[in-house]
Order: C-alpha cells, then sequence, then structure tokens
C-alpha cells in the first residue's frame, strides 16, 4: 500500500503480524483495527496451510468468521460445521472452538473480534 492511496491495497501486501505466535503453518494480518480504519473491532486475516488447524480455545468475546478461500471444519461448542468459500461463523463468547483446514490448498478466512480480541485492538499497536 503506497503512501498515495492509503485507502486501498492488497491484503497480501500486508505483512504477517508476529506479535503473537501463531501455531505452525497459520499466518494473521491486521485489515483494520482502532487506529486503523475502525476503531469498534479487529479484521484479522488469517491463512490456514493444508492439514494445519487453529488450537481449540475460548475466550469472553464473540468471532464473526467470513470463508474467502479453501475448506474448513468449524467446531463450536461441540458441533463441526463444514464451511467453504462464501460461508460465514458465528463464535459466541466463551465457547470453546477451531478451525481445522480440510482442503487440499490454503484455508483463508476473515475473522473479525472486538479490539480486547487482539493486540491489534490497542491504538498504540
Amino acid at each position: 500500500m503506497s503512501s498515495k492511496n492509503p485507502y486501498a491495497g492488497k491484503i497480501a501486501d500486508i505483512p504477517a503480524a508476529t506479535d503473537v505466535p501463531q501455531p505452525e503453518g497459520i499466518e494473521r494480518r491486521i485489515v483494520f483495527a482502532p487506529g486503523k480504519f475502525w476503531n469498534d473491532y479487529v479484521a484479522r486475516h488469517f491463512t490456514v496451510k493444508k492439514g494445519s488447524n487453529t488450537p481449540f480455545h475460548a475466550h469472553s468475546w464473540p468471532h464473526y468468521i467470513l470463508v474467502l478461500e479453501g475448506n474448513c471444519d468449524a467446531k463450536i461448542d461441540g458441533t463441526v460445521y463444514p464451511l467453504e468459500r462464501g460461508c460465514w461463523a458465528h463464535v459466541p463468547p466463551d465457547v470453546e472452538h477451531n478451525l481445522t483446514n480440510t482442503g487440499e490448498g490454503p484455508l483463508a478466512f476473515i475473522c473479525i473480534v472486538p479490539p480486547e480480541g487482539d493486540p491489534a485492538g490497542s491504538p498504540s499497536q
């Protein structure tokens, strides 16, 4: 993204975030966040390599997930939801969840959380 056009760009040009270690095969990029065009939420782009998954976890904030590429199983509160490009998922607060890439290529999705759900939620980031 050049300084001549600060309002648009390619997600692939955003450097992978390194402030929080990610499991092997997962990259996280911060698209929007407080101080970066959206003060109320953090929009992260995740890429999950074939055969990789996010760890099971739960926390006090919700997730809003939009699948952009690939296939996955989203396990949310003990139920498996098969997702593919064009699908969405909601993860309520305090519910155990994970995503497993079940496709033949990478899984790419947008995950939106409130500011407390990501270190990028702090405007100082």
